[in-house]
């Protein structure tokens, strides 16, 4: 089985279209068609099925998926081993909005004059997608909110910063004023333990809108929609100075990297936390 198909397959299944399978590997959408198609004759199965203007894997596609995922991955870990010394080959690196901000402009940097021939690969996301998709080994590492369970002993989380829950409410509003909250979405990881905090603050509190998004939120608070609970990360305050901040009495938010244990020698990890962490 080619494994460059079996990539192939999968840039669909996540991307959901042939088009966007093709830019993310680098051929023609026809090429990526036929490819598919060579699979699909060589497994004797369909794997791939329209819906409305979006690819779906089928049932038998779903039922393949981790065993595919595991191969490519194993190939891509072959690779690794065999540059073990060499600071080059790809860095999937997933990482919460706000931490996009806080980290990957000085990372980049990093990369490019010191290790120009490692190939990063920055992925947005929420944390609980964000770990899955570590999980799954579609990513290297990820930058996160702690996870609320015990990570199994082939993970570990390293701490970067530690980030106060805060009230943050327009910086001209009136104090005594009734402004209603905009909520960091209650189905995230940050945002359920956000809602603890508001919940005892405000037994009732008025929601005016909820997203999975501080940076959006922080706007709209300094826009004077509303105020809001949230964790304070490094670039809230050069990005959104019209804010009132309250530090709040709760736990702070730790955001920290994900990565695997057996990777800790490996060169690309090693300097990827040294960047992070300020030895780099």
């Amino acid at each position: 089985m080619d494994l460059k198909f079996v990539s192939c397959l999968l840039s669909v299944v996540e991307l959901g279209s042939l088009a966007a399978a093709a830019r993310a590997e680098g051929i023609t959408a026809s090429a990526v068609a036929q490819r598919v198609a060579a699979l699909e004759a060589e497994l004797k199965a369909p794997l791939l099925r329209r819906a409305g203007r979006v690819m779906q894997p089928t049932p038998q596609c779903r039922a393949v998926l981790p065993q595919l995922r595991r191969m490519v991955a194993m190939q891509e870990s072959l690779a690794a081993a065999l540059h073990l010394r060499d600071l080059a080959g790809p860095l999937r690196l997933g990482a919460v909005s706000t931490a996009l901000g806080d980290y990957a402009p000085q990372l980049a940097a990093a990369l490019r004059d010191q290790a120009p021939e490692v190939g990063l690969h920055l992925v947005p996301g929420a944390s609980s997608t964000l770990y899955s998709a570590f999980e799954e080994e579609r990513l290297d590492a990820a930058i996160l909110v702690r996870p609320p369970f015990e990570l199994p002993k082939t993970m570990q989380f390293k701490v970067l910063a530690r980030q106060p829950v805060c009230l943050m409410r327009p910086e001209q509003a009136v104090p005594e004023a009734a402004l209603p909250f905009i909520v960091y979405s209650r189905g995230s990881w940050g945002g359920a333990a956000c809602w603890q905090v508001l919940s005892a603050l405000v037994p009732e509190p008025e929601i005016l809108a909820e997203a999975d998004a501080p940076e959006m939120i922080a706007q709209m608070v300094q826009d004077g929609l509303g105020q809001a609970v949230l964790p304070d990360w490094a670039g809230r305050q050069a990005r959104f100075p019209g804010l009132e901040v309250s530090v709040l009495a709760a736990p702070a938010r730790d955001i920290g990297v994900l990565t695997w244990t057996r990777d800790a020698e490996r060169p690309v990890i090693e300097f990827l936390l040294g960047q992070l962490t300020g030895r780099g």
